[in-house]
């Protein structure tokens, strides 16, 4: 049985790096012909400059609009193939001040206050610093940009407890429809329709690949009166 067991996970792990590699060449590999096609999307616009059909430059412009959104998902899953094989160093940081940086960071001309409390006893961390920020980054930017009022309220948190830190990370925007909280971590889902909001909707992906790669786990929550809660925990000790 114990033989069996392990033959499987060989294969799963097989399977697994390969499904990555794969994943990685063709994202990557895409790259070069959408930039050609975006080069001549440009030459075009230049012959076209007289051109006064507003029909022809309507779609002209959806045309530019798909291509640069296929270029943003190629390299969504270029950032997702590349969670197991860069910025792998471990190195100490000092949580709240990089808490403080990723604020800093997400902060843009929208209407955003922050609101930060932390309650712990070791501020320092021996950890992959580097995917912890890029997890805090894409949750905050993702608080941010789904968030439909003018004045937007983000509230981060960080508690201690032996093992690890639990972060949480919540707002006051619409929230998610409690029918499809289970379709988040995938890759490309949005709630909205991108023709609403311009987004690749892999930004809560990578963040649960890279959480899980540590041992941890995300987890998400409606906010008691209006709003998403996503908290999450970060393991102490990692083992590279």
């Amino acid at each position: 049985m114990e033989e069996i067991e392990k033959n499987y996970k060989e294969e799963y792990l097989a399977l697994k790096k390969e499904y990555e590699e794969f994943v990685y060449i063709v994202s990557h590999d895409l790259k070069s012909p959408m930039r050609a096609i975006t080069n001549i999307s440009n030459w075009i616009e230049e012959d076209l400059a007289e051109n006064t059909n507003k029909e022809i430059w309507d779609n002209f412009d959806l045309m530019k609009n798909r291509v640069s959104r296929l270029e943003m998902m190629m390299n969504a899953l270029l950032e997702l193939s590349r969670v197991n094989r860069f910025d792998m160093e471990v190195y100490e940081i000092n949580i709240p001040k990089m808490i403080n940086e990723c604020i800093e960071m997400a902060k843009n001309s929208s209407q955003v206050e922050f609101h930060f409390l932390y309650t712990i006893e070791n501020e320092n961390l021996n950890t992959l610093g580097k995917k912890l920020q890029k997890v805090i980054s894409k949750l905050l930017d993702n608080a941010i940009q789904f968030h439909d009022k003018v004045k937007k309220n983000i509230f981060i948190e960080i508690n201690e407890t032996v093992a690890d830190y639990e972060f949480i990370i919540r707002d006051d925007g619409p929230g998610i429809p409690d029918e499809v909280k289970d379709k988040i971590y995938n890759i490309f889902y949005t709630v909205s329709s991108k023709d609403i909001l311009d987004t690749t909707g892999a930004g809560l992906t990578i963040s649960n690949k890279i959480i899980r790669s540590v041992g941890g786990k995300i987890v998400y929550s409606p906010a008691l009166d209006t709003g998403s809660i996503f908290k999450f925990n970060w393991p102490k000790i990692i083992t590279v």
